[in-house]
């Protein structure tokens, strides 16, 4: 575009030097030389409005382009704009997640949040499943102790007692290990966290004629739960012999599930028991029905029969009555 305005500039000023040398060449010759002067100077007019023409239809050109050249500049800004606001929204949201994430952390290294944190999620999932007739939380036992949650099922399971305070500081420790002999020394003393912890809750939840022959211990991370088993694969003899077992979200959601199913079950004995007693009650009626419509059907009868008796008494006295008033009395 520059270049084409270049060109245009340097046509002009050569015409514009051929028109003085030629201006000195004529007038130097004479007058004789008139009718040529007149006719490059008609040339010159044309040249100069071809000329003009061409400068006109270029800054037209140039003024399109320049034109063009803003509105696009003006998308791609007002583009650069959108695409700014939404990394800042981005941002905002990644800045929020780090907080929550924080948040969460502080969560877990704290001992007494972690407990709350456990019961908490404890607590949604028991409620999402069953009804509030079959559970309690915080529940005082005989012995003077709290547990976490009681569950209340029916059948031989009966009152289930589960803690949610698992001692997760050792995984940690395991997680943070720089070195073979530092994760040897963390996975032992996580054993033995695991070991009593099994066994006080085996201690304090396990009533005999009270709660469940069984305890369950919540821990509200499946790859803690995962972990404990790769680590310790021999632990599960410990929990048979205890009668305490872990379980993750995912396996107390199959304990829910099936409680939820026994109840259910329960349910509908209850109701069956209902509906078999109203059959009962509704066949009695029904035979109590049968023997007053046998006794209607004997009135009916007896009535019909008394009926035939009085409409063959009434024959009788019609036919005395036409025989006496057809008698010849003459006769």
């Amino acid at each position: 575009m520059i270049e084409n305005f270049q060109l245009i500039i340097l046509i002009t000023f050569i015409f514009g030097v051929f028109v003085i040398v030629g201006f000195n060449f004529f007038f130097s010759r004479g007058s004789g030389n008139k009718e040529r002067l007149k006719v490059l100077l008609e040339r010159q007019d044309n040249l100069q409005k071809n000329i003009i023409e061409l400068i006109e239809s270029n800054i037209n050109k140039i003024d399109l382009k320049v034109e063009k050249s803003n509105s696009q500049q003006t998308n791609n800004i007002n583009f650069i704009r959108e695409k700014i606001s939404l990394i800042d929204n981005a941002q905002n949201n990644i800045s929020s997640l780090s907080e929550n994430v924080i948040s969460l952390t502080n969560i877990l290294s704290n001992t007494s949040k972690r407990g709350r944190f456990g019961e908490m999620l404890l607590e949604n999932l028991i409620k999402d499943y069953l009804p509030s007739a079959h559970f309690e939380f915080q529940k005082t036992l005989s012995n003077n102790t709290r547990v976490d949650c009681i569950i209340k099922s029916p059948g031989p399971l009966g009152t289930l007692c589960i803690d949610a305070k698992f001692p997760r500081e050792g995984f940690q420790k395991i997680i943070n290990s720089t070195n073979k002999q530092e994760k040897e020394s963390s996975l032992k003393s996580f054993k033995n966290d695991i070991l009593k912890h099994i066994d006080d809750v085996s201690k304090k939840y396990i009533i005999p004629g009270e709660t469940s022959e069984i305890a369950l211990i919540f821990i509200p991370s499946e790859s803690i739960f995962i972990e404990i088993f790769k680590y310790f694969p021999d632990i599960s003899k410990v929990f048979y012999d205890k009668k305490t077992f872990l379980i993750s979200p995912t396996t107390l959601w199959v304990i829910l599930t099936s409680i939820e199913s026994l109840l259910k079950d329960r349910k509908i004995k209850e109701n069956a028991d209902v509906i078999q007693y109203q059959l009962n009650q509704l066949t009695n009626e029904l035979q109590r029905l049968e023997i007053r419509v046998k006794k209607l059907d004997s009135h009916f009868s007896n009535a019909q029969n008394d009926l035939n008796d009085i409409l063959i008494t009434t024959k009788k006295i019609t036919g005395k009555t036409n025989s006496i008033l057809n008698l010849d009395i003459k006769n």
